[in-house]
């Protein structure tokens, strides 16, 4: 055990990267390297956390192709990708290169705990060389530590003395507060689950949330005492006398989670009249509580039903709640007597992608609480188009010509909504000072004006362009928002290098 403490606090230890001053790699020509088994970013969190469940394979790193790329049986093209600046492997080209060769593959013995720095070079037909900016990532194999004095649950001293009675429950707002103990290893982005369970039964999910900067310590080894509730509505499903609570902790980026033991707890609610069932989407994957959305499956909508073991009576209306009305991606919907599904708009869906919407319904009688909810998991779009460049050619763009500006547009995606925005940019370094990065934008917070076809992103004037260095790649950005510019999914990045010839 004390040897797992140590690896945890090792971990904590190297959280915060120091500031480096600009070395001849973070000024190269060629743009860095992309690691796709990344996990998402979060303020406050290490960037560039690799996926754990990557770290047992090869991990996969991806290329863009470089200009003026020509190489032939007489004049070969080489790739080499260096890891902490030791070669993993050189490829060579003696054909045109298809974009499905530019990858190699990190052994898995190199996928050791800790930071990393990722660089690659190129040498063309021609024998030129040319060397990328780096790409620092971070491996995380150590999964959180609990709390070694006690990692139950705590309640309060009247739920330890008399239970979650139904005075409890209506005196305190319809719930019962619980506390998770300060545990070791800690992180911005990890994940709190925590549980409910009759006997016999399965085990309820009463909440998720994720770990922001407030739930740390200032020593940042170990998190603060976190209060998490239980709806009334969870603790109501089971009559047994004896429930049992507990909790579950997974780090972003995905190691073993953690799961508390659980703490015994009186529980003595008045049962609701009637046993109610989460309601679950048709077209997702999963069980009663949780289940999964491939957006692909929801192109027309989704079809939100209710059991058929929920007892509905005669004259008695439902209204299905999906998310939160009144909020972009959230809707309400009656049902008629006698109907249990409803149609859910498929512009409800894509505000929800890579995160959780929670679903249930509301019988219209007094007497009958709100159902339990059903959470589903909408997986982002796959397969999202390239920005595009009217003046880019073989990966470059040639000032010498007479031309005003330079034209960037997207093609079509799925699930694409006018209450949608995009943000777009060009990204390199600056012509009179390489060390220095420059942003030159094209689309700020654009709103999409229409659900398909091609969309006109904006241009940038050649003025504008020759503030980038020549003859050093850049890159053009895309995000779009799907949910009011509360969060953005980034679109595949374009390459190119600016040229005078």
């Amino acid at each position: 055990m004390t040897q797992k403490k140590s690896s945890v606090e090792a971990k904590t230890s190297t959280r915060k990267a120091p500031a480096k001053k600009a070395t001849a790699k973070d000024t190269a020509l060629l743009v860095p390297p992309n690691v796709p088994d990344l996990v998402p970013d979060i303020e406050g969190g290490i960037p560039n956390t690799v996926s754990f469940l990557a770290t047992y394979l090869p991990l996969r790193v991806e290329f863009p192709l470089w200009a003026h790329s020509n190489p032939s049986e007489t004049d070969e093209e080489y790739l080499s990708l260096y890891w902490n600046g030791v070669l993993v492997e050189k490829k060579t080209f003696n054909q045109p290169i298809k974009p499905e060769e530019l990858f190699i593959l990190v052994p898995v013995r190199t996928m050791v705990e800790g930071p990393h720095q990722l660089h690659y070079e190129v040498t063309i037909f021609n024998d030129t060389q040319a060397a990328s900016r780096p790409l620092d990532i971070y491996i995380d194999k150590t999964p959180p530590l609990l709390n070694q004095h006690d990692e139950k649950l705590s309640f309060s001293d009247y739920v330890k003395q008399y239970g979650i009675t139904d005075d409890y429950l209506k005196d305190n707002g319809d719930q019962a507060e619980a506390t998770i103990p300060p545990y070791t290893g800690a992180e911005v982005g990890d994940t709190l689950e925590w549980q409910w369970q009759g006997y016999p039964g399965e085990w309820q999910t009463a909440g998720i949330r994720k770990l922001n900067p407030d739930d740390l310590n200032p020593d940042g080894l170990e998190s603060k005492p976190i209060k998490v509730s239980y709806p009334g509505t969870v603790i109501r499903q089971f009559s047994t006398d004896v429930c049992f609570a507990r909790y579950i902790i997974q780090d972003r980026a995905g190691t073993a989670a953690q799961r508390a033991e659980m703490r015994n707890v009186k529980s003595n609610p008045n049962p609701p009249p009637r046993i109610l069932l989460p309601p679950f989407i048709k077209e997702a994957k999963g069980n009663a509580s949780f289940s999964t959305l491939d957006v692909r499956d929801a192109i027309n909508g989704v079809t939100f039903i209710i059991p058929e073991e929920v007892e509905i009576r005669p004259n008695e209306t439902v209204t299905a709640i999906w998310g939160e009305p009144g909020t972009l991606g959230g809707t309400s919907a009656i049902m008629p007597p006698g109907v249990r599904e409803v149609r859910i708009p498929r512009v409800y869906i894509p505000p929800h992608m890579n995160s959780r919407v929670e679903l249930y319904y509301q019988i219209n009688n007094p007497d009958v609480p709100v159902s339990p909810s059903h959470y589903v998991a909408v997986r982002p779009i796959e397969g999202l188009p390239i920005v595009q460049c009217n003046k880019i050619q073989d990966g470059a763009i040639n000032l010498r010509p007479q031309w005003e500006s330079a034209a960037f547009t997207l093609g079509d995606w799925l699930l694409r909504h006018t209450s949608q925005y995009v943000n777009a940019w060009i990204e390199g370094v600056e012509r009179g000072d390489v060390s220095k990065v420059i942003r030159l934008a094209i689309a700020n917070e654009l709103p999409v004006p229409t659900e398909a076809g091609i969309l006109t992103l904006g241009a940038v004037s050649k003025t504008d362009l020759m503030k980038l260095a020549l003859n050093y790649q850049f890159h053009v950005s895309v995000e779009v928002s799907f949910d009011d510019k509360k969060s953005w999914l980034k679109y595949p990045y374009a390459a190119a290098t600016l040229e005078h010839r």
